[in-house]
């Protein structure tokens, strides 16, 4: 064992406690061994609490590269898995499933139910595709699924109904919402655009099957009403184009999803968003944002860790 300024440490008596202390001859400061779990507390504090290298070495009164090889041993492995409960063997459950990207990096893929506070399934891959996706789901393959909500991208919804070929599919209304907002902004200009607007918005309101009912009606109403508009073309010599091209692709994205827009009202314990895994994501790339030297394994390896002390709270 050395000290900061590198020289070897001599064995100096005991602390209060018993501990067994050690003295620099040459600069004089005193220390003792760590504990155990020195390392597991240090990597908490680095992934969960978002401390930088630089921050920890100096509340420590390590050096730097002390805490990044301490770090490294633990980032280059991932944590012990963890088996999931038996009760939720005998259990129906709504399976949540999102992925959240990291630039070059990769992007995590996240599955969550209701009745289970900690994440069922957690893994890291180089892009959301329906191979990956089956990865990601095999572990949780054996599970007694009634449905699962996710943001409709082919491959996740394609991955599940594989495993899961019995169980209903929602769509995130959330997504829908926020999709139709991006396309047609939030102040359209067209008197369509307003009433398509507001028409999303209330996509999320809605709780039973009368009111389904009552906003489906009414978007059928809104597509006869400006069908015209939809349909009208720009000529430029051989040739042509939609006239109104978001306000057509917004009212697509809506129309194509019609057939997993109210599946979560014939199911008990369903949810019609993946709002539940947008808040883990949105904890999480800040705390990463900060490591940014990380290799793609090491951020891997990082995030896993992250859940595994979160899951331990």
């Amino acid at each position: 064992m050395r000290c900061k300024c590198r020289q070897k440490l001599i064995r100096w008596g005991q602390t209060a406690a018993g501990t067994a202390r050690w003295r620099c001859p040459a600069c004089g400061r005193t220390k003792t061994r760590q504990k155990a779990g020195f390392r597991r507390h240090l990597l908490s504090r680095f992934l969960v609490e978002g401390r930088t290298a630089n921050q920890l070495s100096s509340d420590l009164g390590l050096h730097p590269n002390t805490v990044r090889n301490r770090l490294g041993k633990y980032l280059n492995n991932p944590p012990p898995q963890k088996l999931l409960p038996e009760y939720l063997s005998d259990k129906k459950l709504w399976l949540i499933t999102d992925a959240t990207h990291f630039k070059r990096w990769g992007c995590l893929l996240i599955t969550k139910t209701l009745k289970y506070k900690q994440p069922l399934a957690v893994s890291f891959h180089e892009k959301e595709c329906f191979e990956t996706v089956v990865k990601h789901l095999e572990p949780i393959r054996n599970l007694s699924v009634s449905g699962y909500t996710t943001d409709g991208k082919k491959g996740l919804v394609m991955a599940h109904r594989l495993l899961f070929p019995d169980a209903g599919h929602q769509r995130c209304l959330v997504h829908i919402r926020m999709k139709v907002q991006t396309l047609l902004t939030g102040h359209p200009r067209l008197p369509g655009g307003k009433d398509l607007l507001k028409l999303s918005a209330g996509l999320t309101q809605i709780k039973d099957t009368d009111e389904a009912q009552i906003w489906w009606v009414g978007f059928c109403e809104w597509q006869e009403k400006y069908q015209p508009v939809l349909t009208q073309r720009t000529h430029q010599g051989k040739s042509w184009w939609y006239t109104h091209r978001n306000l057509r692709y917004a009212w697509k994205h809506i129309l194509n999803a019609a057939d997993s827009l109210f599946v979560f009202l014939a199911y008990p314990d369903s949810v019609s968003h993946t709002n539940h895994l947008e808040g883990l994501f949105g904890q999480r790339k800040p705390a990463l944002s900060r490591h940014r030297g990380l290799s793609r394994a090491k951020i891997a390896n990082a995030l896993f860790w992250t859940f595994y002390f979160l899951n331990k709270r």
